[in-house]
Parts: C-alpha cells; sequence; structure tokens
C-alpha cells in the first residue's frame, strides 16, 4: 500500500493563474454592466417607439372632426338653450324652403275682412322678410299703396307651384293665383308671379325663433300679374 504525501498532493495541483483570475473577475463585473445597460437601451428604444406611435395617433385623431358645434341660444331669463347642431342648421331641406316661400305669400296677398286676422297675417307676413332688404321696402310700399286693412273685398290665394330657378338655391319662382271675392261670390281670378332671393340665416335671437324657426327671409322680391280670367 502506498501513501502519498500531502506535500506531493499539493505540488501535482496546477497553480491558479493570478492575472487569468483577474481578468475573468473583471470580466464577470463589468460584462455584466454591459449587458445591463445594453438592456436599458433596448428598453429605452422600445419606449421611444411607442411614444412616437402613440404621438402619430394623436395627431391623426386630432385632424379628425369629432366636435359637434351646437347653435346655442340664451332667452332673456338667461337660460342657456341648445337649439340644434350646426351641421344640421347648415343646410335646410328644399322642402322646407317651399313651405316657408309658399307661407309667405300666402300671408303677404291674402285679404281678409276680419281685421285683427288681417294684422295678424301682415305680421306674419314680415316675419319672413329681411329687415333693411329691397323686399321689405317693395312688400312696405305695396301695402301703402294696396292697403288690406281698407279693402272691401277678400283675396283667397292659393299657391301653384315653388320652383327653385338659380344653382346656388337663392332664387325661387312663386305661381299663385288670386280670387277676389266680393260678398260671397268669385268676381275674378288672376295669377301671379314672382321671383324671391332668400337668405337662411340659422342663427337668431329667441324672438325670432319663435317668428321664423327655420330662418329663411326673402331678401328681394319682384312680381307681376301674369293673366286675368273672369
Amino acid at each position: 500500500m502506498f501513501f502519498k504525501s500531502k506535500k506531493n498532493t499539493e505540488e501535482q495541483q496546477p497553480q491558479e493563474n493570478p492575472y487569468l483570475s483577474a481578468r475573468r473577475e473583471y470580466g464577470d463585473r463589468y460584462g455584466a454592466a454591459v449587458n445591463e445597460a445594453a438592456r436599458w437601451r433596448q428598453i429605452c428604444f422600445l419606449l421611444l417607439m411607442l411614444c412616437l406611435a402613440f404621438g402619430g395617433m394623436m395627431i391623426w385623431l386630432s385632424s379628425q372632426n369629432k366636435v359637434t358645434p351646437y347653435v346655442v341660444q340664451v332667452d332673456k331669463q338667461g337660460y342657456t338653450v341648445a337649439i340644434k347642431p350646426a351641421s344640421q342648421a347648415s343646410q335646410t331641406d328644399t322642402r322646407v324652403i317651399i313651405a316657408a316661400l309658399s307661407r309667405f305669400i300666402t300671408n303677404f296677398k291674402t285679404v281678409y275682412a276680419d281685421k285683427y286676422a288681417q294684422r295678424r297675417m301682415v305680421n306674419e307676413a314680415y316675419n319672413y322678410i329681411a329687415r333693411g332688404s329691397a323686399a321689405e321696402n317693395i312688400v312696405t310700399h305695396y301695402y301703402r299703396e294696396h292697403n288690406p286693412l281698407e279693402a272691401k273685398n277678400t283675396i283667397a290665394v292659393e299657391v301653384i307651384s315653388v320652383l327653385g330657378i338659380g344653382a346656388d338655391g337663392h332664387s325661387w319662382q312663386v305661381i299663385w293665383t288670386e280670387k277676389d271675392v266680393r260678398n260671397g261670390t268669385v268676381r275674378s281670378t288672376s295669377e301671379w308671379r314672382a321671383i324671391l332671393t332668400i337668405a337662411i340665416s340659422p342663427l337668431q335671437d329667441m324672438t325670432e325663433i319663435m317668428k321664423n324657426p327655420l330662418g329663411i327671409y326673402v331678401t328681394e322680391l319682384n312680381m307681376a300679374q301674369d293673366v286675368v280670367t273672369e
């Protein structure tokens, strides 16, 4: 049986190189720091890409009109009343214009024997006329020449057609008949034609809204009698 001495065993074990140990320790210490810095750079780059993506999305969303403006009116008591979206107020249906112009001509040319009803018709006719316009001057001059409150006969008005004649939607032609009635008998029937120019003003105060809720106003008026039949 052979025994190796402790001294011989230690002599056979390889001696550790201190330079290699220092290099390994340096690599373990600073390599971990380099790897950690690389991971942080990757995270920062990813966050930068996400910020750019969200920023681009916000710019795109801000360019899209998602706000619906409303026409708002404050009445005399100070209460705020939302009338309707401005997008609805920006466009007026053709049928609405036809109805408004038909009502204006009927109120303007109808003559009643009842003085109270006649005053109401005159006032309603003015509700569809733009203040200070040429149409207001024409209607006022017509009422001075043909005062409906002093008429001894009644005039029944029937609108036949209302047609747009302009591409801009502001020029209209109205054709109607007037029946001259005296003592319950139709004495004559006349046909009239008018060319009107309108303006649409959806922004009104509460008083105007009650009188003309559609905001359709006649600015110019030219009318003439076409045919008279007995």
